[in-house]
């Protein structure tokens, strides 16, 4: 049986998870529980916040509650796979090189944070910042693949550098904004400000409903409509992984502006003509 943690309660402190991920519990149950992480400024024990059993040497790593006080889940995570049957805390999967996640519920803020490999799959909404840079840093996500099945917040791969990120539900505002390269695939509803002052990369926007209001900024330029066959390519691949991509998706032409031209105007903007 997988190693598998149920969250026994909120205990009004949030708990530091940086080191909950398959590499570092490869453990019987009973040597995980004593493994120690922060709650508060107090470092504890996982048996005081989760009943365990099972085995993690099978590289699988199960979690069962409502972890949003948990921050830093899978952190750093480089193989084997983890899944969460709940809703994640702040910054799952920041800086991931391998492995997948796979949450049930819904991720807050900063999930896939500067992650460079591996595949994150949250069934539900993620928060702010999804695949974005930390505080301070210069380059966001650099590899890897983020789904999410529900909605998505603000700054959506702010300074995204690699990788590919799909969003089945609504953008919120600032999707792409500083993409230094990589790919924003959104197919519902579509912020302001989306791309701004990106420098390559491309931002597709391919939900029939969700672009008829959508205008790109004025440092974008139009530059015809078309279908890249490249597209299409990217769509599959997209389905071949379990995403549920709009058939109306792969039909149509598409309007294509590049910009940001106050960063050289080599990115683009690819958006489903009605």
């Amino acid at each position: 049986m997988p190693l598998t943690l149920r969250w026994k309660g909120s205990i009004g402190r949030a708990v530091e998870g940086d080191n909950l991920r398959p590499e570092s519990l490869a453990t019987p149950s009973d040597l995980a529980a004593r493994v120690k992480v922060l709650a508060g400024n107090e470092a504890v024990e996982l048996g005081e916040l989760f009943e365990i059993d099972g085995d993690g040497g099978d590289g699988m790593l199960i979690f069962e509650g409502d972890l949003r006080a948990v921050r830093g889940l899978g952190s750093e995570m480089a193989s084997g796979r983890l899944l969460l049957r709940g809703d994640a805390g702040a910054r799952l999967g920041s800086g991931m090189t391998g492995g997948s996640i796979e949450v049930e519920g819904s991720a807050e803020d900063w999930a896939g944070a500067e992650m460079r490999g591996g595949l994150i799959r949250v069934r539900g909404d993620a928060g702010d910042l999804l695949g974005a840079a930390l505080p301070g840093s210069r380059l966001g996500m650099r590899g890897g693949v983020i789904l999410v099945e529900g909605r998505a917040g603000d700054d959506v791969g702010l300074a995204m550098r690699r990788g590919l990120i799909a969003v089945r539900g609504a953008l919120g505002e600032g999707a792409g904004r500083g993409l230094v390269a990589g790919s924003i695939f959104g197919f519902g509803p579509i912020g302001r400000r989306a791309g701004s002052g990106m420098k390559r990369g491309t931002l597709a926007f391919l939900g029939k409903d969700g672009v008829a209001a959508f205008e790109p900024s004025p440092t974008f330029e139009a530059s015809g409509s078309f279908r890249p066959p490249i597209l299409d390519i990217f769509l599959k691949e997209l389905a071949a992984m379990g995403f549920d991509v709009p058939g109306a998706a792969f039909a149509g032409s598409i309007r294509r502006y590049n910009g940001d031209r106050l960063e050289g105007g080599r990115g683009e903007i690819l958006v489903a003509s009605l």
